[in-house]
Order: structure tokens, then C-alpha cells, then sequence
């Protein structure tokens, strides 16, 4: 769930009401009547946590579970690398699992972050292109064809009307949004909008644009996200063969290891 929702508290009780077992806060800080209520009813809280100290903060309000994700990733990024928050949280979390997020594309990554203390690892980007994935084909053609340089984050062009980041493939959306933004930032400064209809203009560009690219397939209009790791998705295939060969690539890099100690 998005915890910047307005409807934050009715979408946890819709949950609740069909069993969910886990509830994933993400997109935001959650504040603790949202923890506690998913908790009260019965349900597991997994929580994105961005730094130490926020991470401290949501176990101490019962988060059951924390994810930490990297600017690697796909979507709605921060601006620290995966490698390095998982140095500065997995030493110092020890009362729930943690999981790492954001470039991983091999099984031998998700060793390192296992032998570094996750409890595991969330990959997105390497199943969008599963077969039983319901992204168009269109999209995924996308993904097949891209390298890892292609998956940028969106730029802000003026720290009045702030951008949060989203790394994606790019396209003719993602050039035309720095137009739109130079567009409203010259409408402000002549006086024809206030700041906050431009921030306003500048947030909506984006809407319904990763259902358009995700569903109708429109890979020029609509939001390409996409993580780092996107390089690595090479072809279409089942998700148990992504799995495995995530598995093998895990058991090749200790056999190797132990093979070079002796």
C-alpha cells in the first residue's frame, strides 16, 4: 500500500476484511496507527526503511519486516545505492528479518547480501519479463532491448517544485516531462500560476502512465520503470526457470569460493 494515500487507513481495513496476511507499507513514511492497525488486525507489516535511523524507528513501532531498496531500483527511488544501506542497516537490525531491494539481477548478488545478514532479497525487474507476467508484450520488448544505462532517473529542473525520482527506461515521456516542467516554471514566473497549482501540473504529468505502458502498451507515452539490473533480462521465460537459475548462480559462486580455499 502507498502510505501517502489519503485512504491510507480504509485500504488496510479492505485487506483485512479479505485476510491479507502481509502489508506492505511503501512510498512513504508510515506512521504508527497504521502499523498497529494492520497489526491489531492480524496481519504481518513490512515496511520500507530508506535510513538507520528510520529503520530503528519503525521496529520500535512494530513493523514485523523492512525492506531496504537502493537507487538501483525501478520506480520511486532515493539517492543512496543498495550496497551502501545495506552496510549501514543489516549490522544494526536484529530484531526483524530484513530484505535488500534495487540492482540485484544474479543469484551470486543474493548471496552476498545473505552472507552480509539479510534475511533476503526482493528482485521486480527481473520477472517483468516472466512468462506469466501480464505486462504487454510491448513493454517487455522494452526490457529485453534495454542495457542498464538506459534506466535513468527522472530529473528536477528547479528545487522550488521538487521531483521525486523515478528510475525508468527512456522515451518520449520522460524527455517531453523536462519540457513540461521548464513549460510551468516559466508560466510561474510570469505570474500566470501560483506555486502550488505548478507543483500541481508538474505532478500530474505522470498519471496513468505506467498502466498505459504496463496494460495498453504504450512504451513511448507511458512510464517505462525499470531498475538498473534491467540489462540482465535477456528473454521471455517461466518464473521458476528465473528462479532457478538465480539458485544455480548462488551455488556456482560458493563452489567456486570453496574450490579457490582448497
Amino acid at each position: 500500500l502507498i502510505t501517502m494515500h489519503p485512504q491510507l487507513e480504509e485500504l488496510i481495513d479492505v485487506c483485512l476484511n479479505h485476510d491479507i496476511s502481509h502489508i506492505i507499507l511503501a512510498g512513504g513514511l508510515p506512521g504508527a496507527p497504521a502499523i498497529k492497525r494492520a497489526k491489531d488486525g492480524g496481519a504481518k507489516v513490512v515496511c520500507f526503511a530508506p535510513t538507520l535511523a528510520l529503520a530503528k524507528r519503525l521496529t520500535r513501532q512494530g513493523a514485523d519486516a523492512l525492506v531496504i531498496e537502493g537507487a538501483e531500483a525501478g520506480g520511486h527511488i532515493g539517492p543512496v545505492a543498495t550496497s551502501i544501506l545495506a552496510q549501514e542497516i543489516l549490522p544494526h537490525i536484529e530484531d526483524v528479518p530484513v530484505f535488500i531491494a534495487g540492482g540485484i539481477g544474479r543469484g551470486d548478488a543474493v548471496l552476498a547480501y545473505l552472507e552480509m545478514g539479510a534475511s533476503g532479497c526482493q528482485l521486480g525487474t527481473l520477472f517483468v519479463c516472466a512468462t506469466e507476467s501480464i505486462a504487454h508484450e510491448n513493454f517487455k520488448k522494452a526490457f529485453i532491448r534495454a542495457s542498464a544505462r538506459d534506466a535513468v532517473p527522472s530529473v528536477q529542473l528547479d528545487p522550488q517544485f521538487p521531483v521525486i525520482p523515478v528510475r525508468a527506461l527512456q522515451n518520449d515521456a520522460t524527455r517531453e516531462f523536462q519540457q513540461t516542467q521548464r513549460g510551468v516554471i516559466d508560466a510561474f514566473d510570469r505570474g500566470e500560476v501560483d506555486q502550488t497549482e505548478a507543483q500541481l501540473k508538474i505532478e500530474n504529468y505522470w498519471a496513468g502512465a505506467l498502466r498505459r505502458a504496463v496494460v495498453d502498451g504504450d512504451v513511448e507515452t507511458g512510464s517505462l520503470m525499470a531498475g538498473q539490473s534491467v540489462g540482465m533480462v535477456k528473454e521471455e521465460k517461466p518464473v521458476a526457470e528465473i528462479i532457478s537459475g538465480l539458485i544455480r548462480e548462488a551455488v556456482d559462486a560458493l563452489t567456486a569460493r570453496e574450490q579457490a580455499s582448497g
